[in-house]
């Protein structure tokens, strides 16, 4: 789950399948260095936003916090199902290296 706040657009929550999570990170680098934040927004959420009915077997496996203002990136995964950590601190360099404080906490043990 996305909880991204950029300049001059309305804070918007996104759910993505966490199989879509590696590709859709890294792709918000698009979003936040994009001259028209907007347009990219939209173009990221047609690609990478669940679209299908939300069932009650459905769980949120992380959280991941954008502030462009204030140059953050935050992410918090509740299970490790599926999450390569090689991976992501991979894609986390690339925010570093724009300037980003980032932090990621992992869930303490396996569900």
């Amino acid at each position: 789950m996305y909880n991204l706040k950029l300049k001059n657009v309305h804070p918007s929550t996104i759910c993505v399948l966490l199989s879509k999570f590696e590709d859709s990170f890294n792709a918000l680098l698009d979003v936040i260095t994009s001259p028209l934040p907007e347009d990219s927004l939209e173009e990221f959420i047609e690609g990478y936003a669940r679209t299908d009915e939300i069932m009650p077997e459905d769980k949120t496996i992380g959280f991941i916090i954008i502030n462009k203002e204030k140059k953050v990136v935050s992410l918090t995964f509740t299970q490790n199902t599926g999450i390569v950590r090689q991976n992501v601190e991979k894609i986390l360099e690339k925010y570093k290296k724009l300037g980003y404080k980032t932090e990621v906490e992992y869930a303490k043990t396996p569900y």
